[in-house]
């Protein structure tokens, strides 16, 4: 969010001289502040859908009252620090949980815009040059003060989406992973370790976070693998286990072809996981970086986790013992530059399965 405020800053040239301006007149902003938050009170009050939003007088009241300090002591004075960032997130963020239309506070904004412009042209209009800067000023400190609220307000919404998103990727996650007869939390650990081994080797924060959503639905396949050969306690026969190694195509046609980039990945991940190195895996006998990273980071993941997890067919592995394995089969069956990272990330991914243990 810093960022984003440096770069609104930069762009519309709002620097101490802007600051100087407003701070100049102040007190007579000051002044007026409180018959133009009545004034646009009144307006927002006049709407029967935003009546709604206050319980009472005094509801009414504290939102006036932080209206006036937002605008005295931050956008008036061109302040905007640390603490303004704080009070811009907090109101995007009230503004979206209120169900506030942003049309309605762009406009209410926009009016408060007016008012201010009124009583500017109203005092200086003899001082030309002083009330074109200032005007100027009034206008761009505003821009980013409304810009900043409204990004924040979208912000919130897309983390609403992202983590409806990441729920229902883990529900039908899960769906395969009950159908395997899977436990506890092993999606949750596996998809923490891919975001953690994703970011060790340099990736983008977005794009490990979509790895990370992404991941769990790595054997959503298993959903259309019959129980008699999911779920058989002893070895598989030949025509079963190619049964079983169509449950990587099966994923990848359950997850949509959407062109949205995170499931994009899960379908990578879904259709690549048991894609080995050396180019025994299956369904496609990808080999070395014909294979995408998304479904090498993963399979290393789902490798470590699964051994070192208690299942009802086998005791849990101890962290050495699966990181040999893992170790052993470099150059096989895993990336060897994956493999190496991941060994470097050990202290993180045990702080992984001890946060998000079984018990």
């Amino acid at each position: 969010m810093q960022t984003r405020l440096d770069k609104w800053l930069e762009f519309l040239s709002i620097d101490e001289s802007t600051a100087d301006c407003l701070i100049g007149v102040a007190p007579l902003l000051e002044k007026h502040i409180d018959s133009l938050l009545d004034t646009v009170y009144e307006k927002i009050l006049s709407n029967s859908a935003t009546q709604e939003m206050f319980a009472d007088l005094s509801s009414i009241e504290r939102a006036k009252q932080a209206q006036r300090h937002h605008w005295i002591y931050f956008v008036l004075r061109a302040n905007f620090g640390p603490e303004y960032l704080v009070a811009a997130r907090r109101i995007g963020e009230t503004h979206y949980r209120l169900g506030v239309d942003l049309r309605f506070y762009l406009g209410t904004y926009t009016l408060m815009t007016d008012l201010w412009n009124e009583i500017v042209l109203k005092h200086f209009r003899n001082d030309c040059l002083f009330l074109q800067k200032l005007l100027s000023a009034i206008s761009r400190v505003t821009t980013v003060d409304m810009g900043m609220t409204t990004a924040v307000y979208y912000d919130s919404q897309s983390d609403a989406l992202r983590e409806l998103a990441h729920e229902l990727n883990f529900a039908l996650a899960r769906a395969g992973e009950f159908r395997d007869n899977e436990t506890g939390r092993h999606l949750v650990r596996m998809s923490k370790m891919c975001r953690a081994l994703a970011k060790k080797i340099g990736m983008e924060d977005q794009w490990a976070e979509m790895l990370e959503i992404a991941s769990p639905l790595h054997d959503v396949g298993k959903i259309g693998i019959p129980d008699n050969v999911l779920l058989k306690p002893g070895a598989l026969l030949p025509d079963e286990i190619r049964l079983m190694r169509t449950h990587p195509s099966i994923g990848a046609t359950i997850i949509p072809d959407y062109p949205a980039e995170v499931i994009k990945i899960a379908r990578r991940v879904a259709l690549t996981h048991h894609e080995k190195w050396d180019g025994t895996g299956y369904p496609s006998g990808l080999k070395k970086k014909e294979i995408p990273l998304e479904g090498r980071i993963a399979a290393i993941c789902d490798v470590y986790d699964a051994l070192v997890s208690a299942r009802p067919y086998k005791e849990p592995w101890t962290s050495q013992k699966a990181t040999h394995y893992i170790q052993e089969r470099s150059g096989q069956d895993f990336d060897p530059d994956l493999v190496e990272a991941f060994l470097a990330i050990l202290p993180e991914v045990h702080a992984i399965q001890i946060k998000y243990s079984d018990h």
